[in-house]
């Protein structure tokens, strides 16, 4: 018996787990203490991401050797960052994140654009990866404001004059939604660059997967046989 649509769309399948935490953490970061007691919930809702990340990269033949090395690499620059102070640590972490969020945006994104995928997995996997855009350019911006410090402008009497990677998510997803609020600002040529990019690919993203997911599942639905008989005809 064939499954309704809406249970294709809802029903338990890959990527919603992972979802799930990324809301989490960006959720559970925003509202946990600041201090000793928000950095440890803020390391625990990080691993934990990394963790689910890694597991619904599984595919028959897939490798996850490089995800699994920069997933352990943040967790431990993130716990020595937490147990003894060093200046670098947390740019170090920043750049890891950061390189670890493109490499599983680029692996989801592939399993989501393969054929005969479950409408429900692809929606799911799509939202995955702009989620992990945004936290991916998040962790560049906090890098490179650790390299050239003033890079970005930050409002005063506000939550983003503190020091927290918070600020550089909150400034990233407005970038990436184009939404423009303009109390966070890059300052540097670089940032506004960088910036400038994730918007004009934060567009690009939500037009080109929408089209092609709407042509994957057309796909789908008229079935091999139908397309080959489509494409001798032309």
């Amino acid at each position: 018996m064939r499954a309704t649509p809406g249970r294709t769309v809802f029903g338990p399948g890959r990527f919603r787990l992972l979802l799930l935490a990324l809301l989490v953490l960006i959720v559970g970061t925003a509202v946990s203490p600041r201090g000793g007691a928000g950095r440890l919930i803020e390391f625990f809702l990080l691993a934990l991401t990394l963790g689910i990340a890694v597991i619904e990269l599984r595919a028959p033949g897939q490798r996850r050797l490089v995800p699994i090395a920069l997933a352990a690499s943040v967790i431990v620059v993130s716990a020595a960052d937490y147990i003894v102070w060093f200046r670098h640590l947390p740019l170090i972490a920043s750049a890891v994140v950061a390189v670890f969020a493109g490499t599983v945006v680029w692996l989801v994104y592939r399993s989501v654009m393969r054929p005969q995928r479950p409408v429900g997995d692809r929606i799911a996997g799509a939202i995955c990866v702009y989620v992990l855009i945004g936290l991916g350019c998040a962790s560049v911006y906090e890098t490179l404001d650790g390299v050239i410090p003033g890079s970005f402008r930050f409002p005063a009497d506000s939550a983003w004059m503190t020091l927290d990677p918070i600020r550089y998510r909150y400034f990233s997803f407005v970038t990436l939604a184009t939404l423009g609020y303009g109390d966070v600002t890059p300052v540097t040529a670089l940032a506004g660059t960088l910036a400038s990019m994730e918007a004009i690919g934060g567009q690009l993203y939500i037009a080109i997967t929408v089209a092609r997911l709407v042509a994957l599942s057309l796909e789908d639905r008229d079935g091999p046989g139908r397309s080959s008989k489509s494409d001798a005809e032309i």
